[in-house]
């Protein structure tokens, strides 16, 4: 059991929810590039608090643990290094009381697992975390590398730092924003430095779509031609709307991260709470009839571009879903109707819309749309 720091409060609902996808993601993560023989990976946490809240709940550094733990046997047969990279600080205390109970908790939990000295490495960070994720992206460039940025603010999503991110080639990213705090503060100078939202923009949004209005506002501020992915999970905690920010660029990744948001929210895939109200959309109104939940507007819309085309591939299709926030089972539906109809076709059994068909095993076919 790892040392309590009776100065923490318990994590809340809605940090148990950012904790348990950054470790959803990292045990999908860790495996994907041990099985490809690299020979080191690394995984960057530039917030990680001293390892367990006031109540023993693991914090993130020992969630990266366990899973690297879980994956012992595959990380020790291929011979890959892990390093891992933890930084906590504290501006405002002289006394660094949650640094030192972060490596008081990590070497008391490596004691009791004496296989890592083969192959893990942690470096410990005392830092700026502003001035030390410059520091460090020469090393996360270089090699396979898992970012995690989790604050409570919002200054890691300016300018500065999304050019740094969108540059990364082989890094996924996850990272923690307040996003309401735009819709309280947006005016005011700073908030507009780091992302300039409209006040008008700001005053029209919904409170529960902040999240979704950032990333958007984010988004535009890619090059044109980027093959960086930006995701959104919007968290409610309390009054307030939080949110997870996802970014990888490539396919894989999305891959992951989209079957871990549905898993998580069979409604909307993007939300802990019903952010659309879909679970009220299946009562008819009386001037709108029956409204859409997200799929099924996913899905109309889907079956609308796909009659327009001759013909489209199981991968352009699936490319299509990933970019819509979807997993294939959504779009999988619509294909086997309209082919039960016999207004597409395919040749195979299945439509092979799946992300191991499409991009692992190079299984492409043709679908063909009947006029």
């Amino acid at each position: 059991m790892g040392s309590k720091n009776i100065h923490l409060e318990p994590f809340d609902k809605g940090t148990i929810t950012k904790l348990e996808i950054f470790e959803d993601y990292a045990q999908a993560w860790i495996p994907t590039f041990v099985m490809q023989s690299a020979i080191e990976i690394h995984i960057f946490d530039f917030f990680s608090g001293p390892g367990y809240d006031s109540e023993n709940i693991p914090g993130s550094p020992i969630r990266l643990l366990d899973k690297i733990n879980e994956h012992l046997g595959i990380i020790m047969s291929k011979k890959t290094k892990i390093f891992l990279h933890l930084n906590e600080f504290e501006p405002t205390k002289k006394k660094q009381e949650k640094f030192e109970l972060l490596k008081e908790n990590c070497s008391e939990y490596i004691s009791r697992n004496p296989k890592f000295k083969y192959f893990l490495t942690i470096n410990y960070y005392n830092e700026n975390a502003e001035e030390l994720f410059f520091k460090l992206t020469p090393f996360i460039s270089k090699y396979p590398s898992l970012v995690y940025l989790d604050q409570n603010g919002v200054k890691f999503i300016s300018q500065e730092y999304i050019n740094q991110l969108e540059e990364l080639r082989t890094t996924d990213f996850l990272y923690f924003v307040s996003s309401s705090f735009f819709k309280r503060y947006g005016k005011t100078e700073e908030f507009r430095k780091v992302l300039e939202i409209g006040i008008s923009e700001l005053e029209a949004e919904e409170y529960r779509n902040m999240h979704r209005l950032v990333l958007n506002k984010m988004k535009s501020r890619l090059p044109e031609k980027t093959e960086l992915k930006l995701f959104p999970f919007s968290i409610k905690k309390n009054a307030n709307i939080y949110g997870i920010v996802f970014g990888a660029k490539n396919y894989a990744a999305v891959h992951k991260f989209l079957t871990i948001s549905w898993k998580r929210n069979e409604l909307n895939g993007e939300a802990d709470f019903d952010i659309d109200d879909d679970s009220k959309k299946n009562q008819l109104t009386i001037f709108e009839g029956k409204r859409m939940t997200k799929i099924e507007k996913f899905q109309s819309d889907f079956e609308i571009k796909l009659l327009e085309k001759n013909s489209v591939t199981n991968k352009a299709v699936l490319i299509y879903t990933y970019q819509c926030g979807h997993i294939p089972k959504h779009a999988e539906v619509v294909l086997k109707r309209l082919k039960k109809e016999g207004k597409l076709n395919y040749e195979t059994r299945t439509p092979y819309l799946t992300y191991e068909n499409v991009f692992r095993n190079n299984n492409i076919i043709t679908y063909q749309i009947k006029k």
